[in-house]
């Protein structure tokens, strides 16, 4: 046989095998149809992604197991609705997409998961984790039992926002902005919704003195905008405080971008350049910061509002006297008048307008500037998650300050923009992403009616109160008390723990853990765009974080820091007291449910609370070194501050009646447990105790002093 004749065997050869293995994939796929379509077995396409294999598993029946003799005892049962699960979890088909996937497993009234453990090992971790661990292989990152599934949970709130769709909340800000949001999208008109909400902030911007340029930073910076000064709220001995804080510049050319889509004239074009020049140039002139130019910018944050009502002699100012921005915006206002002060803030108004247009979509060659230049000295979150909130960057239970508040209080639209562009086919999608940025207060309370029912809400007040008493009696005495080098520190943080409040984001406005307050929503008409309602609803926001401050409320009246689906829950520590706030994505399994019996809800979110009392230890320079050093000697010295708050949480829960040893060790080994990534680990180490060996310290402490 020839060369040719040879290659020509291999090509037909070639063809056949193709053509009959393309026919053997349709037929394979054709009965997974079918199967999928008579309910005898699941899809094993995962997440959606197209699966060119057509693989699936068959669905085997308690009557088809009965039928091959194996025994319906409840152990086979457990197999059985396991499936290829890791221990812990169970299978379920997605009614969306018919995938199998695999969800935890709800336990209760104990809610001890024994089935996740291996009782045959020696570490703590390992006796009560050791299967589920065992199960999986190495993630990227850290992997922890009680957290893994945090996108479950905010799935599961999505889906029930979406069913209700408009039918319950059609009366809502929330559903005027979305119907009004997924119309721009659609119709591609968000260019022209910015354009008027520009037009709803021109009219207010005024230059005709240096006391109108200040009042004008002060207006724009009350609806988030990047004003040369940021207005915010901080903490200053236990009250609220007004807090005027560095802002931003903006370049020439940004503001030539954004005045061009407004539709202004070339000359206010180029006098708003002109000024920016004039601010950004080296050895401008910088007019010092004083209490009364603060005092303006403050004033123009609200006046003409309803919160003028609440206006007293306590309301209380605070100022940074390094505050470069504002200070090159008062030596240009000197320098080049008040014309072109104008045109500079009215170019500010155009990239907020823009701005709220981008959070709810980011379009390629946007004229939505990168912010440069002369920021706040002290670190600011580069992004946030929505208005006057923070973004985690330590998914674990973590103590606070007032800085953070300020952060928060701070934030600029332009840090709320959209990952990407929205199409007319995923407006609905874009439309409530944006609207948890806009209005996080009103997803907040979502979240809380979706996971806590009015009989675990109640059972967590009578928690409150008990674990509060028993963490103050804990501090108070020697076995965690010694942590203070004097009898007087020990005391005030005893003192702190008595008058501590518990908030739960969320909660009924006036119940024992909401805010004492009602939120006062903008007033919007019909003829307001999507854009327009951003911003409006930026400045509620902004209106209702001041209200605090002229009212002199409680520091605990503070808005959540973090967002409502956060499984996680943090202290903010003033001089004289404590607040603890606990996010409603934590009120879930395996931390609470409304049928776990005491001694799993008080061993669970319970350690929490605990934890979070007693933080009152955080104290700098108060510590009695060689005490804790000894009490703490298993702990790295950068985690000791949390250490010592597992510690005392544990021990505050062994004064109830329902607890022991290894109830508490158990929970909390459970809740700590997990698979630690592969991933190369950057930045400062972990404040936290190591995963598996956060649990397995507390069960060793409590073997030796208990």
């Amino acid at each position: 046989m020839s060369t040719d004749e040879s290659q020509l065997a291999v090509l037909i050869s070639l063809v056949v095998a193709g053509f009959l293995a393309l026919l053997n994939h349709a037929t394979v796929c054709g009965e997974r149809h079918e199967c999928v379509r008579r309910g005898t077995c699941y899809s094993l396409n995962s997440g959606g992604v197209l699966d060119y294999s057509c693989s699936f598993r068959t669905t085997v029946t308690p009557a088809g197991f009965a039928l091959l003799n194996i025994s319906a005892q409840h152990e086979t049962m457990q197999a059985l609705d396991r499936g290829v699960c890791a221990p812990g979890l169970r299978q379920q088909v997605d009614v969306q997409t018919g995938d199998m996937r695999c969800v935890r497993k709800r336990l209760y009234p104990v809610a001890l998961n024994e089935e996740i453990g291996d009782p045959t090992a020696t570490k703590d971790h390992e006796r009560y984790c050791g299967a589920w661990i065992d199960a999986g292989g190495a993630p990227y990152n850290d992997q922890r039992w009680a957290f893994y599934d945090d996108g479950v949970t905010e799935e599961a709130v999505d889906d029930l926002i979406r069913a209700k769709g408009n039918a319950r909340i059609a009366t809502t800000d929330v559903a005027k902005f979305r119907a009004a949001c997924r119309t721009m999208v659609t119709a591609n008109s968000a260019g022209a919704s910015a354009r008027q909400a520009y037009g709803m902030l021109a009219p207010q911007l005024k230059t005709g003195s240096q006391g109108d340029a200040l009042a004008t930073v002060g207006y724009l910076a009350s609806h988030y905008c990047d004003s040369p000064a940021l207005v915010g709220i901080s903490v200053s001995d236990n009250a609220f405080v007004a807090k005027v804080a560095p802002g931003v510049l903006l370049a020439a050319q940004d503001l030539k971008n954004a005045l061009f889509v407004a539709g202004e004239s070339r000359d206010t074009r180029d006098l708003a350049m002109a000024f920016a020049d004039a601010m950004a140039a080296p050895g401008a002139l910088s007019t010092p910061i004083t209490q009364a130019h603060a005092q303006v910018v403050i004033r123009g944050s609200h006046s003409g509002t309803w919160i003028d009502g609440y206006m007293g002699p306590s309301f209380s100012i605070a100022y940074d006297t390094t505050n470069d921005p504002l200070s090159r915006f008062l030596g240009a206002y000197e320098t080049q008048g008040a014309a072109q002060a104008r045109a500079y803030l009215k170019g500010v108004a155009t990239v907020c307008a823009l701005s709220a247009r981008a959070v709810v979509t980011a379009e390629e060659g946007n004229v939505l500037p990168m912010v440069w230049g002369m920021q706040a000295p002290k670190a600011r979150p580069p992004t946030a998650a929505a208005l006057g909130r923070l973004r985690e960057t330590d998914r674990d239970l973590f103590s606070t300050h007032a800085a953070a508040i300020e952060n928060a209080s701070t934030v600029r639209l332009s840090s709320l923009s959209a990952i990407a562009s929205a199409s007319h086919s995923g407006a609905r999608e874009a439309c409530l992403d944006a609207a948890r940025r806009v209005f996080p207060d009103d997803f907040d309370r979502i979240a809380f009616n979706a996971l806590v029912t009015p009989a675990l809400y109640a059972r967590l007040e009578t928690m409150a109160s008990a674990l509060r008493q028993a963490t103050a009696l804990t501090i108070g005495e020697d076995l965690i008390g010694k942590v203070f080098d004097d009898y007087s520190a020990r005391q005030a943080a005893v003192g702190k723990v008595n008058a501590a409040r518990v908030r739960i984001a969320g909660a009924p406005r006036g119940s024992w853990a909401g805010v004492q307050r009602e939120f006062r929503g903008p007033d919007l008409t019909s003829d307001d765009t999507a854009i327009a309602i951003v911003l409006k609803q930026a400045r509620a926001v902004y209106l209702d974080r001041l209200l605090p401050v002229v009212s002199n409320l409680d520091v605990c009246e503070h808005p959540a820091l973090y967002d409502g689906m956060s499984r996680n829950a943090y202290l903010l520590l003033g001089s004289t007291s404590a607040c603890v706030m606990i996010l409603p994505g934590l009120v879930v399994p395996p931390f609470a449910d409304e049928r776990y019996d005491d001694a799993s809800l008080y061993t669970r979110l319970g350690f929490v609370l605990a934890h979070e009392f007693s933080h009152v230890t955080a104290m700098d320079g108060q510590w009695d070194l060689e005490y804790t050093g000894t009490l703490m000697s298993a702990y790295r010295d950068e985690t000791q501050v949390e250490a010592v708050a597992d510690l005392s949480a544990a021990t505050a829960l062994l004064r109830l009646p329902f607890t022991n040893n290894e109830t508490v060790c158990a929970s909390v080994s459970q809740l700590f447990c997990g698979r630690p990534g592969w991933a190369l680990k950057t930045g400062p180490p972990s404040r936290h105790p190591a995963l598996n060996l956060r649990g397995d310290n507390v069960c060793s402490f409590l073997r030796q002093h208990f």
